[in-house]
């Protein structure tokens, strides 16, 4: 028979107000049966414990333990007035918290959610409120017996009791899979334990099912070191020989559930019961083997089917936040390394065809590899004594002029030596014949050599992209401060979710998580406005997105700035194309405007140019590494078979803070208009591609909305010829339209006598 488990989860799954009830019941039903339970020196220390831990739902604890007091303690005054003191210190703590949340401008909706915030307080001041009720009733025990010894001591462990399991248990609210959650699952299983002991079922005891069945549980999704630590926590309210029995069958299940669920279960109660036979002898199988096969028993579809909540976080589940880093993380990577992608392929084509530059050795190199060939010949001529000893200067020069042949010509022939020495030599045509070949070989292995040397660079510059990939993929830090300010926030607007988090550096982002929109209540754009006061920044419309029957909320910070822009470009005369090329684009926060120069005109230098252009407008938006991008851009046009560079001229403006960056290498000066007063920017480097090393500075300005940016090429203003026109004409514009500044400087360019290619881009910020 096929089990559907898609269907049965399908069924079993339980709507958010469904789940909220049931909590209740839980908590209700935990609260009547902890208050009566005794403890060691006749304390009750349990029901005290899970009422200071409790958060929102505090109050149904409270009735279950007050009816537990009423009807099985016989209404003890003591503990009656216990769980109302605890109540009422758990209030004034709630308003305390609330009082400190006034200091964030929230509005007039502030004071209507208040219940909202009740019993929230940090897990510091509810230890501290249930340990100090813990405190009253031993205080209040101790006078009425008298001041004895043992009520003193009584007092102390009552006390520290209280307060070591009320922090044990507010671990039960915190994101699932973390040790404080483990902790309160731990703490949660041990008190409800002790309150099944001795319970039984015609012989049967609950308790021994119970834990067996939560070490199971723990073991399964934490693994075989967790589950047989529960397992031995769990056993100590059973007796020594359940602590280690326990542990064993914790321990070897969590080993085993990723090999087979059947396995796990049978070897885990296989080895549990056999240690326990051990200590207690053939008895143990009466006392303990009806418990342990019956939690095996169900446990075992229970947790092969994954019927049951997982105690990690996962893709199927509410605590969704690290569902949506992990999202957020596998999406901006994919999508950048797909822009990445495509960005080399579109610079491969460009480079296509484009050949490469030739190692050959130097003159003295061709020089020794003449005098080695003639060598090689010498040593079996019959008129090696005359060569080498009776005319060897004659020898050495026609030899040296061979080299010289080659290193010039690449190629040796008679004409390259004299007529005495071409006589007189036998092998002449050999040697000639051997050092042509030779000379192919050194020139397509230096064809080789460069290309892997080329590669190396290349490969290197691309490993650096991607790893600045990568680190710029994952999700910012969160900020403490402000989510912390984003929560009271949400809660006070009536924002009903799991989880809130701010984060995203300068951008911000916030977002929640496990939001249920029936029972919110404000609209998206309500909440906005609030977050926008609170955290004093202006945010885009909201984002949602449903998740496995959960939706999350996602509002990102807005750009303080904007920029309109405007280029005009100018052919030489007498050229068909333009040997500038300009672009601009936004990217990662950011906006840029890069004008190129190729050097000379023509089509050599618009391709040079454009290259240049091109990979910048690819790779830039995609990494924001500008010192890499033109590293890898100097590789490519160094290695362009025709000796044609290119100037780089990149202006970058961070949208938020208004950071400006210059980058320049070998291109002419900037200029920033303020007002009346205008400001140049200039560098003394060298253009793209004549260099081994890249030559660039960098040049940073605060850029004001109502600046204007003018960028020009070398065709405008040479990089090391005055600009005072161009400073003039700035200085008596009184606009702000980029377009007619842009088109007027031109104009104004060729009145003043500028004929080469030229180029002029102007940004207005906004």
């Amino acid at each position: 028979m096929n089990v559907n488990v898609k269907e049965i989860k399908g069924k079993l799954r339980l709507s958010g107000e469904a789940k909220a009830v049931l909590w209740e019941i839980c908590l209700f039903l935990l609260g009547f049966a902890f208050m009566s339970v005794g403890f060691l020196f006749g304390t009750f220390p349990l029901g005290l414990a899970l009422m200071g831990a409790t958060k929102r739902h505090a109050p149904f604890v409270f009735a279950g333990g007050f009816l537990s007091v009423f009807f099985i303690m016989d209404k003890s005054p003591l503990y009656m007035v216990a769980l109302l003191a605890l109540l009422a210190l758990r209030v004034a703590a709630s308003f305390i918290k609330k009082s400190e949340d006034k200091k964030t401008e929230l509005g007039k909706s502030q004071g209507k959610k208040i219940l909202e915030l009740m019993f929230c307080e940090s897990v510091e001041l509810r230890v501290v409120v249930s340990s100090l009720v813990a405190l009253g009733v031993g205080v209040y025990t101790v006078i009425v017996n008298g001041y004895a010894y043992y009520d003193v001591f009584v007092l102390v462990f009552d006390t520290v009791l209280v307060g070591i399991l009320t922090y044990c248990l507010c671990g039960l609210y915190e994101e699932k899979g973390t040790k404080a959650f483990l902790r309160g699952i731990c703490a949660l299983g041990f008190c409800l334990v002790f309150a099944l002991s001795g319970r039984d079922i015609k012989g049967i005891d609950l308790a021994v099912i119970f834990s067996c069945a939560l070490t199971l549980y723990v073991s399964k999704h934490l693994g075989g070191i967790k589950g047989g630590a529960v397992g031995a926590i769990l056993g100590v309210a059973l007796g020594s020989t359940m602590c280690a029995s326990l542990g064993i069958c914790g321990t070897v299940s969590g080993f085993l559930w990723g090999i087979s669920p059947y396995l796990a279960v049978m070897c885990s109660f296989i080895l549990s019961m056999g240690y326990a036979i051990s200590q207690l002898g053939y008895s143990a199988i009466v006392e303990y083997t009806p418990e342990l096969l019956a939690s095996s028993l169900i446990m075992y579809p229970l947790l092969k089917f994954e019927l049951l909540p997982k105690l990690k976080a996962g893709a199927e589940e509410k605590n969704a936040m690290a569902v949506y880093q992990l999202k957020t993380e596998t999406t901006q990577t994919n999508e950048k390394l797909g822009a990445l992608s495509q960005a080399f392929e579109r610079v491969a084509k460009m480079l296509r065809g484009v050949s490469q530059k030739t190692k050959n050795p130097d003159k003295n190199g061709y020089e020794d590899i003449a005098l080695e060939a003639c060598e090689s010949h010498c040593y079996s001529c019959p008129k090696e004594g005359i060569c080498w000893q009776r005319d060897i200067t004659t020898t050495q020069e026609n030899i040296n002029k061979m080299g010289q042949a080659l290193f010039t010509k690449k190629q040796v022939v008679k004409g390259d030596v004299e007529e005495k020495f071409l006589h007189r030599c036998p092998n002449i045509e050999a040697i000639m014949e051997e050092l042509n070949e030779k000379t192919k070989e050194l020139i397509a292995n230096g064809v080789k050599n460069d290309k892997l040397d080329i590669s190396a660079q290349d490969y290197e510059a691309i490993g650096k992209l991607i790893s600045a990939i990568f680190k710029e993929g994952k999700e910012p830090l969160p900020d403490k401060e402000l989510t912390e300010k984003a929560v009271r926030t949400c809660a006070a607007c009536g924002l009903v979710c799991d989880k809130i988090q701010v984060s995203g550096g300068a951008f911000k982002r916030i977002v929640a998580t496990g939001v249920d929109i029936q029972r919110s209540k404000c609209t998206s754009d309500e909440l906005r406005a609030e977050l926008e006061k609170s955290l004093s920044i202006e945010l885009k419309e909201a984002e949602i997105e449903e998740h496995e029957g959960y939706a999350t909320l996602t509002m990102e910070r807005k750009n303080n700035l904007s920029v309109e822009i405007s280029a005009e470009a100018h052919t030489r005369d007498r050229e068909e194309v333009n040997g500038d090329t300009y672009t601009f684009f936004e990217g990662g926060g950011k906006q840029y405007m890069v004008i190129c120069d190729g050097m000379g005109s023509g089509r050599e230098a618009r391709l040079t140019s454009q290259l240049c252009t091109e990979l910048i407008e690819s790779l830039l938006p995609v990494t924001g590494e500008k010192e890499i991008v033109l590293s890898m851009l100097n590789n490519f046009v160094r290695a362009k078979n025709l000796e044609c560079s290119s100037t780089v001229d990149l202006f970058e403006l961070d949208l938020i803070s208004g950071e400006g960056r210059f980058v320049k290498s070998g291109a002419a000066p900037s200029f920033v208009k303020r007002g009346d007063k205008v400001f140049k920017l200039q560098s003394k480097t060298a253009p793209i591609g004549i260099m081994k090393g890249l030559d660039a500075e960098e040049l940073t300005c605060t850029l004001n909305k109502g600046d204007i940016c003018i960028m020009v090429s070398d065709g405008i203003v040479p990089a090391k010829q005055e600009s005072q026109w161009l400073m003039q004409y700035l200085t008596d514009y009184k606009g702000a339209d980029v377009k007619e500044l842009s088109a007027g400087i031109l104009s104004e360019a060729k009145r003043q006598g500028m004929c080469d290619d030229m180029t002029v881009a102007c940004a207005v910020i906004k």
